[in-house]
Parts: C-alpha cells; structure tokens; sequence
C-alpha cells in the first residue's frame, strides 16, 4: 500500500501549488489511477506513465465546467485520497486516453479494469500530479520546472514503494532519459502507419532496465507518445508488443 508520508507529502505538495492560475480547480492532487489492493496482489505487477493528469479529469466534456465527477468519493476535509484514486476505474475513467495502453496489456494478461484480467495494472504521472490548464506542454518554463521539482520526486518515491516488474512509458524521450539511464535495446520496429502505408522512420519500442532500491531491476518499455500513449501504431500492433513482452515474463518467471 502507499505510506501516509506520501499520501501527506502529495497533499502538502498540492496545496502549495492549489492557488496558481494553471492549476484546475476544483481538482485534487492524483498520486496515482486504479486499484491499489488488486496490484498488490497481482501476478505481474505493471504500472504506466504520462506526464500529468488532463484537466479533462476534472469534467466529461470540454464545456462542462470542473467538478470532482470522476471522483465521488473524494472528501476534501477528510483528505481520503487513497480511497478516491482507488476507485476511478470503476466510476467515470477518463476511457478514451487510457484505452491507448489498453491492446498492450492485455497482451501481457493485465489490464486498468477488474474485469478484464486478473493482473491489475497503475497509472502513474512523471512529472507531477497536479492537473493543470493549460495542458503540461503549453505551460511556461517556469511553470513547468516549478512543478516538476518536487512531483517528479513524488513519482520516484511512489515506484519505490509500488515495486514494478514493468513500467510501461510513452512520453518524450528527453524526459524518459532524465529518469532511465540505459541505453536499452530495441524489441519491436514498426515499418507501417496505421493507414498501411510505409513510415519515413520506424517506430520503435525499446526495453530498458531502471534499478529500484530495493535492488530490485524494473523493466521498461518506452515508445514515443503523440496525442495519446503509443498513438501512431495501430491496436494490432499494440498487441503484438504485449505478446512480446509476455514472453519476456514467461522468461523471467522460470
């Protein structure tokens, strides 16, 4: 489970930034999506990442003004986090985004949803948990670098304590390489776009080692993201990397 020093560290943390202008409100900090206890107890233990969450968490449609919709059990006096992010994928999840991840992981037997496999899967953000809008990309550099200070040391200390055998990424790859050092190697190269028609470069997904503290060495996958995580392959193609990356299981497992 996560430890109430970081629930309480991702709290102080949101409440020093609540008050800026590019911060959603209302909004609270999102440490994580999914279900804790069903990750804990699963077989493989995966987890994603993206930058930060959308300000599209914080409504369903664009012209919906933000509300706490996609997390009703969020109690602000309480400051009950842990119970509102565990619940998200069985209210309001924000579908469409994470539906990206979804052909990969499945192809390893995990999945965001219960009911889908029995290898429940974590989403994480790398650079802060805060929602902002403007979206990351179009925040000043100030902006930016004020956030990730800390969130970014929030993330590291939350894969600590989550322990990951994979950690799937699709995010720029110059903030990829401030956190993986190796240089990894490539498992699968994509020739085609999705219209079939031939890419002027291939799309490659790498793996790469990331030493936990434990001593324990996480895999990761990296694949570059466009609007969404491994945008520009198709779901057949998603899937044939999470079959790939089930044999790179099987292998470990034996």
């Amino acid at each position: 489970m996560i430890s109430q020093n970081l629930v309480n560290r991702t709290l102080n943390y949101y409440q020093k930034f609540s008050q800026e202008s590019f911060v959603v409100k209302p909004s609270l900090p999102v440490l994580y999506f999914g279900d804790l206890i069903k990750f804990n107890n699963s077989e493989i233990k995966v987890i994603t990442v993206g930058k930060n969450p959308s300000d599209n968490e914080f409504r369903i449609t664009r012209a919906d003004r933000f509300s706490f919709v996609r997390f009703p059990k969020w109690r602000s006096k309480e400051e009950n986090l842990v119970e509102s992010l565990n619940a998200y994928f069985k209210t309001i999840p924000l579908k469409n985004w994470f539906s990206s991840f979804e052909p990969i992981l499945n192809g390893m037997s995990c999945s965001f949803y219960g009911q889908k496999a029995r290898n429940i899967v974590i989403h994480t953000d790398i650079c802060s948990p805060i929602a902002t809008f403007p979206t990351w990309s179009n925040l000043k550099n100030e902006q930016q670098e004020n956030l990730f200070n800390e969130g970014h040391q929030i993330w590291l200390e939350l894969i600590e304590e989550l322990q990951p055998d994979f950690i799937l990424a699709s995010i720029p790859f110059a903030l990829f390489s401030k956190v993986v050092k190796s240089g990894g190697k490539t498992i699968m190269s994509f020739k085609t776009k999705k219209d079939g028609f031939p890419r002027k470069k291939p799309y490659d997904v790498s793996l790469h080692k990331y030493q936990l503290k434990s001593g324990k060495e996480a895999n990761v996958v990296f694949g570059i993201a466009a609007n969404k995580p491994f945008d520009t392959i198709t779901n057949e193609q998603k899937e044939e990397i999470g079959n790939e990356l089930k044999k790179i299981i099987n292998v470990s497992q034996h």
